[in-house]
């Protein structure tokens, strides 16, 4: 926070009896016009602070972020800095900066500049040593200047990457994973979390859930929507499997911004706050207003409609915004800690919520939900468990005869068909069974043909001839005539087939034959077979060498 003392940043502690706030002395960041991002490992207090450019401004070079880290005392209840930081993290004035730490520890930041998604790492196994920052390899991180990023550790294995792209052609908020100790810049192909016209926008907050062992990704996210029984902003949740479920927190009418979610672990309950218009004018405008709470079951995501509770209120001047709290996972032991800003004023605020004790233990109620639940086969549908009560043990049935007792399955399905599904969840107090009838429904795939030609290459002198061998394998009952072409072949060269049209109905062949005359030049040329029949059209490459 900022010390009007001594004109910067200091560390100041929340005296938990008094609700005040406390300098701790120790200086963070000097320069006045930063923003931080802070991490605390259970070892080190790791902070990266940035000068900041206004929302939809370019960033600028020449301003370096920087890495503090603070060792902390239990028996004096001190932080002290140390050994060798600050430490320079990039060279950009950003309006964002989000690190994270792996499971390897290597300490991840991300950011935007020249509307491109960045990325720098540790190396080597030391806080003090950061990569060259790199481009996120993946072309829908190529971004507008209005979009961002953030970084989440998950799975126990994994570094999550969220980013949002307003741009016209990958227009989504999307994601991609690092898995520990891969190669830096070795990512997965990016997974659309929310996509469609006006759901992308640059306020991103992620956290993840650890604790039941399902690594589960939640994102708070903004969307761009503007008919007001849309969805402004937004609750995003990765299961295990991958896939991606969607909640809104509140509509476009509630005149919400800037959200984030807190995970009590203990309760099961998410807290997600977020500015929106407060008292006494209740305007809409991105200036701030109250922050406000909304909550839900961890397992069974929904929000209740409406603007939500006030929980930081300035009637005197409703300019509150920019929510922030923890990135780790909250309990009784620790309640929840909101810290907002009145930018009018230039006063800080803060809400502080205890949590009490975890509801006793209940038997559970079943329940889940799939994706895909429609498709041809083989079809993989993605189970999720969203049972209540805290099931310890699951029984699932798929209704081809699989099973599993896994908390959030895969299953795929190789027979066309509808199934019932059940889910029975289980703890000490008892158990309960859900079935979904007729809930997945599994179609055969369309008729189709595989064209193969062999050999891959044939080497002939100029004014000689030679053939390839063509196979038609009909598949999920193909009928019907197959017409055969080739395309490729240089001056100088005839062309036929032995049978063309060929009977798609059963395995079918024909011979291509090549005759070169001495006009036909030396060179290698690649001939492309072309099938086409009932609508479709395959194609196989071969190379022809002719030589003098």
């Amino acid at each position: 926070m900022w010390s009007t003392a001594s004109q910067d940043f200091h560390i100041f502690r929340l005296n938990f009896s008094t609700q005040t706030w406390q300098d701790t002395g120790v200086t963070i960041d000097t320069r006045s016009n930063t923003h931080a991002d802070v991490l605390w490992d259970g070892g080190h207090l790791y902070v990266a602070s940035h000068e900041f450019v206004p929302d939809e401004q370019a960033a600028v070079s020449g301003s370096p972020g920087y890495l503090f880290r603070f060792s902390y005392s239990t028996v004096t209840k001190t932080y002290s800095p140390d050994s060798g930081f600050p430490v320079q993290i990039n060279n950009m004035k950003t309006e964002t900066l989000v690190i994270d730490k792996d499971s390897t520890g290597k300490l991840w930041a991300t950011w935007q500049q020249n509307n491109t998604i960045y990325v720098n790492r540790t190396m080597n196994g030391d806080d003090h040593l950061w990569g060259a920052p790199f481009a996120l390899p993946n072309a829908a991180a190529n971004v507008t200047v209005d979009d961002n990023s953030a970084l989440i550790a998950f799975g126990g294995n994994k570094m999550g990457l969220m980013w949002s792209n307003q741009g016209s052609s990958n227009y989504a908020m999307w994601f991609a994973v690092h898995q520990d100790g891969a190669s830096d810049t070795t990512w997965s192909a990016g997974e659309q979390a929310l996509s469609g016209g006006g759901t992308a926008d640059d306020h991103i907050n992620l956290k993840s859930l650890q604790a039941d062992g399902s690594g589960r990704v939640f994102a708070a996210t903004k969307t761009s929507n503007t008919t007001s029984s849309s969805a402004l902003i937004m609750l995003l949740v990765r299961s295990a499997n991958g896939a991606w479920s969607r909640s809104p927190i509140a509509l476009v009418s509630d005149c919400p911004n800037r959200p984030m979610v807190v995970i009590d672990e203990q309760n099961n309950v998410l807290h997600t706050f977020y500015t929106a218009p407060g008292p006494p004018s209740y305007a809409c405008n991105s200036s701030g207003g109250a922050i406000y709470e909304k909550t839900s079951p961890l397992n069974s995501v929904s929000f209740s409609p409406g603007r939500g509770t006030p929980v930081i209120v300035d009637a005197d001047s409703p300019f509150i915004h920019n929510a922030s709290s923890t990135k780790q996972n909250v309990n009784s032991s620790t309640g929840i800690v909101v810290l907002a800003v009145n930018g009018s004023t230039g006063y800080y605020w803060h809400h502080y919520e205890s949590l009490g004790p975890p509801p006793p233990p209940e038997p559970p109620v079943a329940n889940f939900n799939g994706s895909p639940i429609n498709g041809v086969t083989p079809l993989t549908v993605n189970f999720t468990d969203a049972s209540s009560g805290q099931p310890t043990s699951w029984a699932w049935t798929f209704g081809d005869g699989g099973n599993s007792i896994a908390q959030n399955p895969s299953h795929v399905y190789t027979v066309a068909g509808t199934y019932s599904v059940s889910l029975t969840a289980m703890n000490s107090l008892g158990s309960n069974t859900l079935t979904k009838t007729s809930y997945v429904t599994v179609t055969p795939p369309p008729p189709d043909f595989t064209i193969s030609v062999s050999p891959a290459k044939r080497t002939i002198p100029t004014g000689g001839s030679t053939s390839y061998a063509i196979t038609i394998v009909p598949r999920n009952g193909f009928a019907g005539q197959v017409t055969l072409s080739v395309s490729g072949q240089p001056g100088g060269t005839s062309t036929s087939f032995s049978a063309n049209p060929v009977d798609g109905s059963t395995t079918a062949s024909s011979t291509l034959f090549v005759t070169t005359n001495s006009t036909a030049r030396h060179g290698s040329y690649p001939l492309t077979i072309r099938a086409t029949g009932g609508g479709l059209t395959h194609t196989a490459t071969v190379t022809l060498q002719i030589k003098h």
